[in-house]
């Protein structure tokens, strides 16, 4: 078998304005993935990635935990790791960005990425 971390790096970008200024400073960063960019990506815990913010390439990192969420499940925590203010801007980004088309968006599935710097 081979391992995650072996395989080409994935490619994650980031576009929430407040972001920039915590991806280059926080060592462990939090993102969310649509459940169609997920299964394109193929990503598990482990793989390396390419992390842009917008089009600039910030660095490179991997994957520590992938899983699905919900909106309801997310915690301040969530919210400050993934450089968001409070959890209800967290929540506002997501619903324009993530879950934009989405009917039942309380019960809406999409994937937690948290990940680390190489």
């Amino acid at each position: 078998m081979i391992p995650p971390n072996a395989a080409p790096p994935k490619t994650i970008v980031i576009a929430y304005p407040g972001a920039e200024e915590k991806i280059r400073k926080q060592y462990v960063y939090q993102t969310y993935l649509t459940p169609e960019e997920h299964d394109r990506m193929n990503l598990v815990p482990g793989n390396r990635l390419v992390v842009k913010f917008k089009d600039e390439v910030v660095g490179e990192g991997q994957a520590i935990l992938v899983e699905k969420t919900v909106l309801e499940k997310l915690s301040q925590y969530d919210a400050m790791s993934a450089g968001y203010e409070t959890v209800e801007a967290q929540k506002k980004h997501l619903l324009a960005t993530v879950l934009a088309g989405v009917r039942k968006t309380e019960k809406a599935e999409f994937w937690k990425v948290l990940f680390r710097w190489l």
